[in-house]
């Protein structure tokens, strides 16, 4: 398994592999950064070629994302489809996700997926997020720690939800909409919006 990011949040992502049964000697780290170039990890190599990517992928073709921010997420998977890889979504076995909940996204400790959810591709649902009933998250969104979508609320793709936030029941949001930290988002905002405060606004 490749971890594609080698920052904070791959080392969230590195511990939810460990404990689902990988060993240390089955994850490699990619990052674009030519500085990290051989460096180690918790014991773990990191790459920053496409060509060890694609070496690697010989063994185990599946990758997981270890970062948070939603372009930089975009742009590594679509990088390492391109080499061949195949995206693979991490779960932690303490986060609830329903039997009718669907999607392609990463369930970080503790977080809560209810009935009839939509989530798309790539989303990060961070440890203890909720996302409740009936909601709808779009492609490579990031919902923060602890941050609560509500039932039937929606965002677009490539939102950022920050740590707390909570959106009420409902309530749509547009893409590439920033949520700050500790928001309560009680109306419908277009795509592009910054908000915050309680209520949030623009």
């Amino acid at each position: 398994m490749i971890i594609a990011g080698a920052g904070g949040h791959s080392l969230e992502v590195l511990e939810v592999l460990l404990k689902n049964g990988f060993s240390k000697n089955e994850i490699l780290f990619f990052d674009q950064d030519p500085k990290k170039d051989g460096k180690a990890i918790e014991g773990i190599r990191v790459v920053t070629s496409l060509d060890d990517v694609k070496l690697h992928f010989t063994i185990s073709n599946y990758f997981c994302l270890g970062v948070g921010n939603p372009a930089a997420r975009q742009n590594l998977c679509d990088l390492l489809e391109l080499a061949g890889g195949t995206l693979k979504s991490i779960k932690d076995d303490s986060s609830f996700i329903s039997h009718s909940a669907k999607g392609q996204f990463d369930a970080l400790p503790f977080s809560f997926i209810g009935p009839k959810t939509k989530i798309g591709k790539g989303v990060l649902i961070n440890t203890r997020a909720h996302v409740h009933h009936e909601c709808q998250v779009g492609d490579f969104s990031d919902i923060g720690p602890g941050a609560m979508m509500l039932g039937n609320s929606q965002i677009g793709e490539y939102c950022r939800i920050g740590a707390g936030a909570v959106i009420l029941p409902g309530v749509k949001l547009g893409n590439e909409v920033i949520v700050g930290s500790g928001a309560v988002v009680t109306k419908t905002f277009s795509t592009g919006s910054i908000i915050k405060g309680i209520p949030a606004r623009l």
